[in-house]
């Protein structure tokens, strides 16, 4: 019985300090090594012209949100889309262009921050002749982070730059 009762206990104790060694690891900052996670160029069916992804982090219970850098070349861009949790770009070089279906587009420069509620349709890209690129931060709910919409076509993607353009 004493046997039973060590190898019980010998057990219990076994899976407390592994149940205490993921705390623990939760605890503890976390480097993600560049390019670890991959990337990807743009799918033609939610993106205009040449973009490419690098995944920077996945969400995690701790942080409802992912992070990747996007790079437009010029007259590239997104379809129209929403994010149920919010948006947040940090343009980190050449131009961004941003857009919503009321038709304001907004022009943001490096160090400039993009902040989008939730559920706003909108889109975002380069101009006609400078690339740019953003970290996007997306937020989720429920599991999601994006709810892809119809391509923003190249007359409605001109009229909305040239506009932006105006108002420089």
């Amino acid at each position: 019985m004493k046997k039973i009762v060590s190898l019980a206990l010998v057990a219990t104790m076994g899976c407390l300090s592994i149940a205490h060694a993921k705390e623990a690891k939760m605890q503890e900052q976390e480097v993600v090594k560049n390019g670890s996670l991959g990337g990807f160029k743009g799918d033609s069916k939610i993106f205009s012209g040449e973009v490419n992804v690098k995944m920077l982090f996945k969400s995690d219970t701790y942080r409802p949100f992912g992070g990747a850098e996007v790079t437009f070349s010029p007259r590239a861009r997104t379809a129209w889309h929403t994010h149920p949790a919010g948006q947040t770009l940090i343009v980190t070089k050449g131009t961004i262009y941003t857009g919503t279906k009321s038709g304001v587009t907004q022009i943001a420069k490096p160090g400039d921050v993009v902040l989008c509620p939730p559920d706003v349709e909108h889109w975002h890209g380069a101009g006609f002749k400078e690339s740019g690129s953003h970290i996007a931060l997306t937020h989720e709910k429920n599991g999601k982070n994006v709810t892809w919409l119809e391509i923003l076509s190249d007359e409605e993607y001109e009229k909305f730059v040239q506009e932006a353009d105006k108002t420089k």
